[in-house]
Order: C-alpha cells, then sequence, then structure tokens
C-alpha cells in the first residue's frame, strides 16, 4: 500500500475515532469513491456510502467496499445542489452519524464547492490536490471509468461549464503559481483568457477561505 494511502487512513481513524459512524454522499466519481474507500479502511463497517438517486457507475464496485444505499433526489434541477446535501445531513442527524465531504485541495483553493456541501464537516481529502486523488484512486483500484469519468469539473454538480473545459491538471498549475509555489512560467499552459477566468473564480470565492 502507498505511504500515502496508509497514512490518509490512520489520519481518518484517528479524527474518527469518536464517530458512531459515517455517510459518505457518493457521486460515482473519483473523490467520493477515494472518500468511501479510505473511511472504510479506517473503519470497517462503520462508512455508508449514500447515493442521491436511483443508478451509479460500478454499483458493484461501492458494494464490494462498504455499506451502500440510495436514496431520493429532492427539489427541481435548480435547487437539487441544496435539497441533496439537506436530505444527507438530516440522514445524518437522524442516525447519529457524521456527515463526510469529499472536497479536495483543488476545490477548496479553488473555492468551486458549492455552500451547500459545507454542511459536511469532516473533510479527509481536503488536503489532497485533484492530480493526487486521481493517482491514488489508480493505485487502490478505484475502477478505471470512474476516474476517467473526474478527468474534468462536473456541471451537474454545481461547476461551471466553463469550467469544465479547463482540464484540473491545468487549474492545479495556476493554484500553485497563485500560492507561490510554482514558477509564473508555469501558466504558459494556459491561455491569458483562461488565467483571468480562474482569477476571477478565485477573487469571487474569496470569502469562502
Amino acid at each position: 500500500m502507498l505511504r500515502e494511502v496508509e497514512t490518509l487512513v490512520d489520519a481518518i481513524r484517528t479524527a474518527a475515532a469518536g464517530a458512531p459512524g459515517l455517510i459518505v454522499p457518493v457521486s460515482g466519481g473519483s473523490d467520493s469513491a477515494l472518500c468511501f474507500w479510505l473511511c472504510s479502511q479506517a473503519l470497517p463497517g462503520k462508512a455508508m456510502a449514500v447515493h442521491a438517486g436511483s443508478v451509479i457507475r460500478e454499483e458493484a464496485w461501492f458494494r464490494s467496499v462498504g455499506p451502500f444505499e440510495f436514496t431520493d433526489v429532492p427539489g427541481t434541477h435548480a435547487e437539487r445542489e441544496e435539497m441533496r446535501w439537506a436530505r444527507f445531513l438530516a440522514m445524518s442527524l437522524a442516525r447519529r452519524v457524521w456527515l463526510v465531504g469529499s472536497r479536495n485541495r483543488t476545490e477548496d483553493e479553488l473555492g468551486t464547492y458549492s455552500l451547500a456541501s459545507r454542511t459536511a464537516t469532516f473533510l479527509p481529502l481536503v488536503g489532497a490536490w485533484k492530480s493526487d486523488v486521481q493517482r491514488i484512486c489508480g493505485a487502490v483500484g478505484v475502477p478505471g471509468s470512474i476516474i476517467e469519468s473526474s478527468r474534468r469539473a462536473d456541471p451537474d454538480c454545481g461547476r461551471p461549464a466553463e469550467l469544465a473545459e479547463i482540464p484540473f491538471e491545468a487549474i492545479e498549475v495556476f493554484l500553485r503559481v497563485r500560492s507561490d509555489s510554482a514558477s509564473r512560467e508555469s501558466l504558459r499552459s494556459l491561455t491569458p483568457p483562461q488565467v483571468a477566468y480562474l482569477d476571477a473564480i478565485r477573487s469571487r470565492n474569496s470569502f469562502k477561505r
């Protein structure tokens, strides 16, 4: 097992030692899939994956990892993100378990997570870049279809459609430059309009930090 994986599992086991259980909302993408896998490794049998809907990519894999269930999708499309998280929160309160979020560092730095998703306050992946998530997913056996589905931001999960057109590797380059951990020369992988667009998003979401 990768040392990074061992570190993440140990950190979750320690941080959530007092949790009666964990509810991990899963979308069928790599972040939530890895989050569920890690939580299941750290606390076998205590992590429950929940998907809002009746169909999910690679359902058999999720069920092989640990307890899994579907829940209905409340609300209209425009308010589905908010109502989905309200449902997850209600489930966690009713069952007296912790609600887990799968936000990664790339989303956290750029601020492209929804306000509704902040109802989840246990965030095991918030220190991992999206590229780290993808790489670790491959190492621990997350199905390739899940990994490939997360190559770009998903508009259905609240990300702007324009953002979905920029590969996450390029977004991470931008974020590393803005945090002074990479040279400005690295921005050559992005066009000037893309840099301006990402700067605008980061500035607009700065209140979340």
